[in-house]
């Protein structure tokens, strides 16, 4: 019985540990690759509303629509410019991304995927918040609420790669998940280039 019931303990553990590892996604095109693959998917910080007075006496207990909504509102008056500049300060450089590998060929590609195969989902259900993508120091994508506007797997966020104008850039991937009062950064990079053509 004993050894039965430890048996049980090991899957379950095993089972919570790939939910852990596998749990939040990664940028599947252009293909991220990770110093660390087993915590790629892991969020990079932890920050909560006392990063900004902007954030302060506002209810972030609500469901994760609602905090988003809330986030949205409020970040209008925290002076930040865009989502990075409030994070960067947070997660600096690409944190688990590999910025040394070859850059990948993104010429005629039209979108950036971002995938959950533990769940089979894009963005999970939960975790409602904004999303940004930079091409180095051009924004390319951003939207208040990814999870509620991206429901596909993998999901397909529409991206310019035209603002890619070097050999080499910087693809780079912010979400900041605010499903409960312990807000969740997610930060990815992935080299690319821009120079023959393929099909996104």
């Amino acid at each position: 019985m004993k050894t039965t019931a430890a048996a049980l303990l090991a899957v379950s553990s095993l089972a919570a540990l790939s939910t852990e590892v596998e749990g939040h996604g990664y940028i599947s095109f252009p293909k991220a690759q990770y110093k660390d693959p087993a915590t790629a998917t892991n969020y990079n910080a932890i920050i909560t509303a006392s990063i900004n007075t902007a954030f302060a006496g506002k209810k972030w207990n609500d469901n994760p629509t609602a905090n988003a909504n809330t986030f949205t509102a409020a970040f209008k008056k925290s002076g930040y410019t865009s989502l990075r500049q409030m994070l960067d300060k947070k997660v600096p450089g690409c944190q688990n991304s590999r910025t040394d590998i070859t850059p990948v060929n993104v010429k005629g590609a039209t979108s950036m995927k971002w995938q959950n195969d533990w769940e089979h989902k894009g963005f999970i259900d939960s975790h409602h918040g904004p999303c940004e993508v930079w091409i180095d120091n051009t924004r390319v994508f951003h939207h208040n609420d990814c999870v509620a506007a991206y429901k596909t797997y993998p999901a397909v966020l529409p991206i310019n790669y035209a603002a890619c104008k070097t050999s080499k850039c910087t693809l780079t991937f912010y979400w900041l998940a605010l499903h409960e009062p312990n807000w969740q950064i997610y930060k990815h990079c992935v080299p690319i280039t821009n120079s023959k053509k393929l099909r996104d």
